[in-house]
């Protein structure tokens, strides 16, 4: 294991943005087979296209963004202390603020765009923003406190895609379902929120 860490941090070091996104791309694809997983186990057929649309989105548009995002709050927020309690207080609540309800939109519409149903973008997003922001405010929080006071800058990108398979999962299942009151989201909603 530790020969599989080293080489990961090698690679991190040579091509940052190339790994951040191949990470990224592999979180997004594990999140999807756990989402659909209750769903093969019960016989039903998996959903390669759902799994790719994630894949796509992991790699062309999480693992680059997130890159120049994170580097973005390290080299902007409190450079000077920058794992002071202010200063993961403050990037924090930029993230939260700022970056998850632009992630999320930018998610769902991309989800709609390659379904080539972009006039679906709008009611999608309308629809299933708030019921995710809930989720993800009960995730998110806690996990980039952890992630801006203890993880190294490099890591942040490998870190967040170990927690966002779980929230992956939910992700999928969201842009799956036909609207956030489907039965399966709500109550995946409501498990998480408890």
């Amino acid at each position: 294991m530790s020969g599989i860490w080293a080489k990961y941090n090698t690679r991190l070091a040579e091509k940052p943005l190339q790994t951040k996104t191949l990470t990224s791309l592999t979180g997004f694809i594990l999140g999807d087979i756990v989402a659909q997983s209750p769903d093969m186990a019960a016989g039903k057929p998996w959903d390669s296209w759902r799994t790719a649309k994630m894949a796509i989105f992991g790699g062309c548009l999480h693992g680059p963004i997130g890159h120049y995002w994170y580097g973005f709050l390290d080299k902007s927020v409190m450079t000077a202390a920058p794992t002071s309690a202010a200063a993961v207080a403050t990037k924090t609540a930029i993230d939260q603020v700022l970056w998850a309800p632009i992630f999320t939109s930018v998610f769902f519409g991309t989800m709609k765009a390659l379904d080539n149903k972009t006039d679906e973008i709008v009611p999608e997003i309308e629809n299933k923003l708030w019921p995710t922001m809930k989720v993800n405010w009960t995730v998110w929080p806690l996990a980039h406190v952890i992630n801006f006071r203890f993880i190294p800058s490099s890591q942040r990108i490998l870190y967040i895609n170990v927690i966002q398979v779980g929230y992956n999962a939910f992700l999928s299942t969201m842009q799956a379902a036909k609207s956030s009151d489907d039965d399966a989201t709500a109550g995946l909603a409501q498990a998480i929120e408890k």
